[in-house]
């Protein structure tokens, strides 16, 4: 008896050892594949590492340098989001200049007729070109901006007349302000330049 209830027993010994048997006869390159699979598998299901494992130190910033591109001048240019609450209708030129007329009236600038006349077409972000647009007003010149980039409106402005003599070393106001908004990826529009 004790024979026949080891009978299934050995026939699981004796597969194990045909197996045991087999596993060298498998190619090496077989088993490299296997074992690349098995890798892989492991790999694609690891659980990523923390973001404070993967995250890369922040450079220190060097004596000198300066985050982003500087203007001479630049202590001369003011950055301010319309602080009337004159939002434009929509994101249009003909909109734009509309803000620019009514925010000239209710900051009290001159002259506030003509501005359409005055204004020059501007792009916010060069491949995209959101209208905007830059007025020279007897105070300074300044540029009315809204939509890509600047998800809130803003007024970038140079408040000195083109005669001032502290905008005189960097070509006047209007210059200064542009050579400032290239820095911030405005530019005149190509399309009204080339016309």
């Amino acid at each position: 008896m004790i024979g026949a209830a080891c009978l299934p027993c050995r026939r699981q010994f004796g597969i194990a050892r045909l197996t045991a048997e087999a596993i060298p006869m498998v190619s090496a390159r077989r088993a490299a594949l296997v074992l690349a699979s098995i890798l892989l598998v492991a790999g694609c299901t690891a659980t990523p590492p923390s973001p404070e494992e993967s995250a890369s130190p922040i450079p220190a910033i060097e004596p000198g340098s300066s985050p982003s591109p500087t203007v001479e001048g630049a202590e001369l240019v003011t950055v301010d989001t319309d602080v009337y609450g004159l939002l434009p209708v929509a994101n249009e030129p003909d909109s734009i200049v509309a803000w620019a007329e009514d925010y000239c009236e209710a900051a009290d600038l001159s002259p506030c007729t003509g501005v359409a006349d005055r204004a020059v077409a501007l792009c916010i972000e060069w491949r995209d070109c959101h209208p905007a647009v830059l007025v020279p007003f007897e105070e300074g010149t300044a540029a009315f901006l809204f939509g890509g980039i600047f998800e809130d409106s803003q007024v970038i402005a140079v408040w000195r007349p083109e005669s001032d003599p502290e905008v005189a070393p960097y070509g006047g106001a209007r210059k200064l302000l542009e050579d400032y908004l290239a820095t911030v990826d405005v530019y005149p529009d190509p399309a009204v330049q080339s016309s």
